[in-house]
């Protein structure tokens, strides 16, 4: 194993060792350096990687759906093969929730190849769903995914109080109009 990992959000700077990572992992289907930088500019914020002092072993991209404001997709999430096995993945995974969930996004989709069982399983046990699947031709690359869905709570975050029930529920009357009876 080596050093220890954190994760932060990503820099432009770091798009060019994500693209050669994207290249690694997923060849012709990974996303290009060009494809990142645009991509960078309308969700970049929420893109996170994993370092150590040698440099980014891992990545996550996120973005909000286009239909739906409260769906956020995992666009791509990778590791460096030499770094498997050490939970960074699901570190990646995990902070991608908290980070979507943070924007106010209450449904995370993602898409992954049906014989990619390592990161399927990864998946399921952070509590996605197996919603469907696209076929070779609905992604235009000719390869399937499967279509992964997670659900969150939309309450208020842990950190807000609930108002108690017989407040949420008080009426608020006008002082202007108060004993006033209405016949009806």
């Amino acid at each position: 194993m080596g050093d220890p990992l954190s994760v932060r959000t990503a820099r432009p700077g770091d798009l060019s060792r994500i693209a050669e990572l994207e290249g690694q992992l997923f060849g012709r289907l990974g996303f290009s350096h060009s494809a990142l930088i645009q991509l960078y500019g309308t969700s970049g914020e929420a893109w996170l990687v994993a370092e150590d002092a040698d440099g980014v072993w891992g990545y996550s991209l996120t973005q909000r759906g286009m239909d739906d404001p409260r769906v956020g997709w995992i666009l791509a999430l990778g590791v460096h093969p030499e770094r498997r096995g050490e939970h960074i993945g699901r570190a990646l995974l995990d902070e991608s929730i908290v980070e979507l969930r943070s924007r106010d996004m209450y449904t995370i989709k993602l898409t992954v190849k049906p014989d990619n069982e390592p990161a399927y399983a990864l998946y399921i046990r952070a509590g996605f769903q197996d919603t469907g699947q696209f076929k070779e031709d609905d992604i235009g690359d000719g390869e399937p995914r499967k279509i992964l869905t997670l659900l969150l709570a939309t309450g208020p975050p842990p950190s807000q109080p609930e108002q108690a029930a017989d407040e949420q529920h008080k009426e608020q009357v006008p002082e202007d109009i108060a004993g006033i009876r209405l016949d009806f």
